[in-house]
């Protein structure tokens, strides 16, 4: 009897095992076959761009994991990117390489195209198996025109002691200007000037895209009165003939303790007004009751 019981127990052993190496054995092949890189497709994937744009090639993977990921122009023997990094450096082209969970973009940029670097560009990831993304380019051998614009906006109406923030965006016809300076009534702002020193600061970058703008922003720190005035903003592209255009805003500064009074005094006023309206009210009904009256006595009277 107990030998029977103890192969009863041998062959359920034997059973387990052989079953938990064969969900070993599913399990694995599952996880394997999700960690198999793919790409998403993007839209849209071939580009016809005009010369000196500045052009985005992106590349969106799914399952990337440890394995790398490269941008390589066909007709070139040598990588233009591995990973985050350019594989050598280039003033014309950078890499943007961001990781979200399951999710990695790829993107090659870029600027100031030539038809030179029309061709089929090409994302590949390198593992056991190669895995490869295509996207053309082609560059027209004529510049899109742009009309020049500035604008300037941000804060106008600070309280004391709060930040001042203005930006100002300039763009030119083909390229972006050169430089943008900043005035105060007229006055030049330069952070090492004794009114400015410690307060402000002045941040220009040009964006990746579309690369024709210059963007400056204004920063002025704990405000007061006499920061309020008529800002300007003036770009200047020496390299197109000394293209200069300007525009300008009123800040102005507000005073609580001035606004507190102003509201007090409407309130107070308000109240006098409803005062004398409900004063001239009653002064009404009361006339109305005496000459009812008068009328009254009159008629009794003639009675």
């Amino acid at each position: 009897m107990e030998i029977g019981v103890i192969i009863h127990k041998n062959i359920y052993v034997r059973l387990g095992i052989v079953l938990l190496l064969h969900l070993m054995k599913v399990s694995g092949e599952v996880v394997k076959r999700q960690l198999i890189p793919s790409f998403i497709p993007l839209t849209p994937r071939d580009q016809v761009v005009h010369t000196g744009d500045t052009v985005l090639l992106r590349c969106q993977i799914r399952n990337l994991g440890p394995k790398s990921v490269s941008w390589r122009k066909i007709s070139e023997d040598f990588p233009l990117t591995i990973g985050d990094m350019m594989y050598a450096p280039n003033p014309e082209m950078s890499v943007d390489f961001v990781r979200s969970g399951r999710i990695t973009n790829n993107t090659l940029i870029i600027k100031r195209v030539k038809p030179s670097h029309s061709g089929t560009y090409e994302c590949q990831i390198s593992s056991a198996n190669i895995y490869t993304y295509h996207v053309t380019l082609e560059v027209l051998n004529t510049r899109r025109y742009t009309e020049p614009s500035i604008t300037l906006d941000g804060t106008l109406y600070p309280s004391p002691n709060q930040k001042l923030n203005l930006t100002c965006n300039s763009t030119g016809n083909d390229r972006s200007p050169d430089k943008i300076d900043w005035f105060h009534n007229g006055n030049l702002i330069a952070e090492n000037k004794p009114q400015w020193r410690n307060r402000a600061v002045i941040v220009n970058y040009v964006p990746e895209v579309p690369g024709v703008s210059l963007i400056s922003q204004l920063t002025i720190d704990k405000v007061g009165a006499s920061d309020a005035g008529i800002y300007v903003c003036r770009s200047m592209t020496p390299s197109e003939g000394m293209t200069v255009k300007t525009t300008s805003v009123m800040v102005n500064v507000l005073n609580a303790e001035k606004d507190i009074k102003k509201r007090e005094d409407g309130h107070t006023q308000d109240s006098s007004h409803k005062l004398s309206r409900q004063d001239s009210s009653k002064t009404v009904r009361l006339s109305s009751c005496f000459y009812l009256i008068l009328l009254g006595l009159l008629f009794h009277i003639v009675k």
